[in-house]
């Protein structure tokens, strides 16, 4: 689920979902904010959906084809966004 269609759960919803809080997910984002690089390639995915994209991979233990294919990238790409999420 992408940020946009997320954006319409209750947090209790959200939670069920992600396994975390709204609040929590925006302190992701935050800190996920300071460890852009300022330049090359922008991503495809907002921040948003990058934290998504993992959270899913975390708490679906779906492959990262599955998640890859849902969020309308390729595999090696889900697994790059997996990596600097964890990094940050």
């Amino acid at each position: 689920m992408k940020y946009i269609d997320s954006k319409k759960l209750s947090e209790t919803q959200f939670k069920r979902y992600t396994g975390i809080s709204w609040s929590t997910f925006y302190l992701m984002v935050e800190q996920l904010q300071k460890h852009i690089p300022a330049k090359g390639r922008p991503s495809k995915l907002s921040i948003e959906d990058q934290i998504l994209l993992c959270l899913s991979y975390w708490r679906e233990y779906r492959t990262l084809f599955h998640v890859a294919t849902s969020y309308g990238v390729s595999e090696p790409t889900a697994s790059r966004i997996v990596r600097h999420v964890e990094i940050a």
